[in-house]
């Protein structure tokens, strides 16, 4: 019993497993939940993200900020006061800021360091009126100015004094402490605030600065330090020769590898770099507070209610070089986190030793719990076989008819069964003849083989045979077909003879071998080989399928073991398989080998049944063999084809991808783990996109999404980061697979990093910006000298001829014709060059704004050429930053100019209008066109300088074509452009309908 507990117990613990792992992997549904308000979080950084103190913190605000039930909009700016520390540029990076954020006030700001801090301090009236303020490291030197109640934040929490209390119980015989720094304006800031603290240790220990000398310099300084020496490494963004730093990956690993002594710190992103540790300020926990205090202030709390805090420290040490420093791990301070700590065999394998002890000891049990049953099973087996004995004799007793007759065939005994079997009382049976109960067509045989009996004193069985076959009468007069056993004896004095006959009922015999002849029809017609085999795996049974399978026919196997078709190797898995069949399990596609009479081996799948006698017992096992051989092999064939594939794919020089129809990645190769430096298992499912940079996330799952929708092949560029951490642009192609029965079977995608190819037309786009900014700076000096002074002469040489004019007699009547011809043309050039000087520099453009220069020229374009032209503007702002409204009206300009010369039409339509956060302007002819691809390659710069100027302003230009139906060029550029200098964002996009 409490064996069948264990295996039930077995059972649901696996269950249990089952249903843990499929809810561990569910995607979660998540409710959505309405959104508030949009809050807007400006966050001012010291330095730039090359510094990792910086992306530090940027992860623990960040982290904290995800958790706000609002719709954030985070901005992040960076004041560079360490690349840029002179005040003037730093001063104009807060007019810039001012200006940048006048229209999109932040709900709170965040600061991390003193620059920002002092910038919003000083500032926050002018710029950031009532914004409340958090800030981190503020790093203030006594003297500074006290900060506004609402102002609050973490402040600074250095612990040197622990960290050299630290030291000094590592090193005990510590003489002279050396702190090294920079000189910017963050290091010596942080200089004083170490040399207050230190002030305890002067008269116990030498303490040197280091703090202004050159990298040079200082390393060699270093590297003949005094015995009995400790380094503190306090902060180094700039040495004495003015020289940047990022203190964490650069100055902290040349000091480490430099000092002859240990060095210790103050901050966690020097630690892994050489330094052995110390009482460390944690910036990642840092942001992480002061983003929880931001995310305080937006759900609606006053800054004066959000108490001021400690940066948070902890005890930190690299193991490393704890160990290259003969330092004693056991003398850290309670509570201390070891990085690098190479873990011992117990720490790397507890769980594997545990697990296999345990798994002896459960082999152990199981072992002595199947001895213990198999020993009762036999006891209970062999008191079953006595019991089963005994039961049998009874048995039989009672269901055989017992009939006794005299030698005159009549009835003296009839006993209950042969009631029941024929259906009559025994008193009406006694004294009857026996022929009632014969039908009548045995009963002469039935007489003739009684007085056989009488005369050889012989006793024979008789039954349903070749000779024929006996049958019983019932008292209803139905037949059945019986076996009968005669026997005679003398009775009593006289030597009377009597006759016993015992009469079985086989009704149900018959029933059964008729079933019996039925099933091995079934058997012998099976395309599958069935085979019978009894208790101790002996074949008793073997069917034409099996003779066609393994070459044996049933006279050559029949009474052999079935070991003859079995491989050597395989045969205790036999026994096994038999040993269960026995217990009585069913085992259902069982795969294994088998060997035929040839000694070919082949596949087979069996199913093994056990085989039970009348009474329910197992007496043997029937096995189903199918040769699956052909199946095998296909698979086989298929595996190979998949290795082929991932052989080829690892080695091609792009990283590829496959995925299912559920979207989920299935495969990536080797160039991509190699890229992305995780293993398969991070890759596989969504684990893809995980990588993918945040800004280009969206546009990523919205193209893979409306691919797999459509059905159809996709390109795309996006950002993905690589195993150092950087991101890098990648060029995604992918196509979708189908199956050989034509049904969807997902995409497969090959991808190669386009890095490069962005650098160029990055610095491609920057030399157009900066030819487009000479030609309109020529276009204006050219328009300026033409309006101001080439147009004022002529106007001047007109006033001269119409002096001129006057002064000729009146009878000079040609020569006055021809003066005012000359003066007609002359005053024709004046507006042809005023014209001219419009298209080159429209003042329109400059004091009237967008809409009314575009319409202008339309006007006066429309009159010079003779054209309609229809222009609409819609909602156009005024006030537009100065390149974008230059851009605009310069592909007004090239597009209206081409259509009037090349379309061949007399009739123009111009939109322009202002939609959610972009302008938009279309210029439609219906003309006859022109080759999208021809002008692309041509030579004329008019089509490429449209698209270079959309370029700068971040727009997209494209252009509708139908065949003799007209063109459409569709300008869009943002209302608010980001920097020129990016111009990368320019698009085109052509569809010929």
């Amino acid at each position: 019993m409490w064996w069948a507990m264990l295996r039930k117990a077995i059972r649901v613990l696996r269950l249990s497993i089952a249903v843990l792992v499929l809810f561990r992997f569910l995607p979660g549904s998540r409710g959505a939940t309405a959104r508030e308000p949009i809050r807007r979080v400006l966050i001012l950084y010291e330095a730039g993200t090359a510094y990792p103190g910086v992306n530090l913190a940027d992860q623990g605000i960040r982290a904290a900020l995800d958790t706000s039930p609002y719709r954030l909009e985070v901005y992040r700016e960076y004041m560079d006061s360490i690349l840029f520390p002179d005040p003037a540029d730093q001063q104009r990076f807060r007019e810039f800021y001012i200006r940048k954020y006048r229209n999109r006030r932040p709900d709170v700001i965040i600061t991390m360091g003193p620059s920002p801090l002092k910038f919003v301090v000083e500032m926050r009236d002018r710029g950031f009126p009532g914004v409340p303020i958090v800030f981190c490291y503020p790093t203030w030197l006594p003297g500074s100015p006290t900060l506004p109640s609402d102002f609050t934040g973490v402040e600074n929490d250095l612990a040197p004094s622990e960290t050299i209390q630290a030291a000094l119980r590592l090193r005990p015989g510590t003489k002279h402490i050396i702190v090294v720094g920079g000189t910017s304006f963050i290091d010596r800031q942080t200089e004083g605030l170490i040399k207050e603290q230190l002030r305890t240790y002067e008269g116990s220990f030498d303490i040197s600065y280091l703090t202004t000398l050159t990298m040079p310099d200082l390393l060699e300084r270093l590297k003949q330090l005094p015995d009995h020496s400790i380094v503190l490494l306090i902060d180094f963004s700039q040495d004495a020769a003015g020289r940047k730093f990022i203190p964490a990956s650069e100055a902290a690993p040349a000091v480490a590898a430099a000092a002859n002594a240990p060095v210790f710190s103050l901050v966690d992103s020097f630690v892994n770099h050489g330094v052995v540790g110390g009482k460390v300020s944690s910036i990642r926990e840092t942001g992480g507070v002061a983003g929880g205090m931001a995310l305080r202030i937006l759900k609606g709390e006053r800054p004066q209610d959000v108490p001021r805090v400690k940066a948070p420290t902890v005890y930190m040490f690299d193991w490393r070089a704890l160990k290259h420093w003969g330092l004693n791990e056991r003398d850290l301070p309670a509570g201390s986190i070891l990085l690098n700590r190479e873990p011992t065999f117990w720490e790397l394998y507890w769980r594997y030793v545990i697990t296999g002890v345990l798994l002896l000891l459960a082999q152990t049990l199981i072992i002595l719990a199947l001895l213990w049953q198999r020993a009762r099973r036999r006891k209970t087996e062999a008191e079953l076989r006595d019991s089963q004995l005994r039961l049998e004799g009874i048995v039989e007793a009672a269901m055989d008819a017992v009939i006794a007759i005299d030698e005159g065939q009549r009835i003296v005994v009839f006993n209950d069964a042969a009631e029941q079997m024929f259906g009559c009382p025994a008193q009406d049976a006694i004294g009857s003849p026996i022929d009632r109960f014969i039908p009548e067509r045995f009963r002469e045989a039935h007489r003739g083989h009684i007085r056989h009996f009488d005369d050889t004193d012989t006793t024979a069985r008789r039954t349903m045979g070749a000779s024929g076959a006996l049958w019983g009468l019932h008292a209803n007069g139905k037949e059945f077909p019986i076996e009968a056993a005669i026997s005679q004896t003398k009775a009593g004095a006289g030597g009377k003879k009597l006759f016993t006959v015992i009469v079985r009922d086989i009704t149900e015999r018959k029933q059964a071998e008729e079933a019996r002849f039925l099933h091995a029809a079934i058997v012998e017609s099976s395309d599958d080989g069935i085979i019978s085999l009894d208790r101790d795996g002996v074949i008793t049974g073997w069917n034409a399928a099996a003779q066609r399978m393994y070459g044996y026919t049933a006279a050559e196997v029949r009474g052999r073991s079935v070991c003859i078709i079995i491989p050597p190797e395989v045969r205790e898995e036999e026994t096994a398989l038999l040993r269960q069949v026995l217990d009585g399990k069913r085992v259902e596609h069982y795969e294994t080998i088998r060997m035929t009479k040839e000694g070919k081996r082949i596949d087979v799948s069996l199913t093994l049944s056990p085989l039970r006698d009348w009474t329910g017992k197992i007496v043997g096992a029937s096995k189903i063999a199918r040769d699956i051989t052909l199946g095998k092999l296909a698979e086989a064939a298929l595996r190979e084809s998949e290795e082929r594939f991932r052989l080829i794919a690892n080695a091609a020089p792009v990283m590829i991808w496959m995925s299912g129809p559920d979207k989920r990645c299935t495969y990536v190769n080797r160039p991509w783990l190699d890229f992305t430096g995780r293993n398969l298992q991070e890759e596989l499912g969504n684990g893809r996109a995980e990588r993918v940079y945040p800004e280009d996330l969206q546009p990523f799952l919205e193209t893979y999404a409306q691919a797999f929708e459509q059905r159809e092949s996709f390109q795309m560029e996006y950002r993905l980061r690589r195993n150092d951490g950087e991101y890098r642009w990648i060029f995604d192609h992918g196509v979708p697979r189908f199956n050989a029965d034509g049904s969807f079977a997902g995409y497969i995608g090959s991808v190669i990093d386009v890095s490069e190819r962005k650098q160029a037309e990055e610095a491609l786009s920057s030399v157009s910006r900066r030819l487009i900014e000479a030609h309109e700076e020529e276009r204006t000096w050219i328009a300026r000298e033409l309006h101001d002074d080439i147009n004022q002469r002529i106007a001047l040489l007109a006033v001269s001829l119409e002096g001129l004019k006057q002064d000729l007699p009146a009878s000079n009547g040609q020569t006055s014709r021809r003066f005012k011809e000359v003066q007609e043309h002359v005053s024709d050039l004046g507006i042809d060059i005023q014209a001219l000087s419009h298209r080159l520099h429209s003042s329109k453009l400059e004091y009237l704004g967008l809409a009314a220069a575009c319409e202008g020229f339309c006007r006066e374009l429309a009159g010079q050429q003779n054209v309609e032209i229809d222009f609409h503007s819609q909602d156009i702002p005024k006030e537009l930053p100065q390149e974008t409204a230059l851009c605009l009206f310069r592909v007004l300009q090239e597009a209206l100019q081409n259509a009037a010369k090349h379309s061949g039409v007399r009739r123009f339509e111009v939109l322009l209008k202002a939609r959610s956060n972009e302008i938009q302007l279309s210029v439609h002819d219906s003309g006859v066109g022109f080759d999208i691809q021809k002008a692309m390659s041509g030579h004329g710069l008019g089509f490429t300088s449209m698209k270079e100027r959309m370029k700068l302003i971040d727009g997209h230009l494209s252009i509708d074509l139908k065949p003799q139906g007209g063109t459409t060029i569709h300008a869009r550029a943002p209302l608010t452009p980001k920097s020129m200098s990016r111009g990368a964002a320019g698009q085109i996009g052509v569809s010929e309908l």
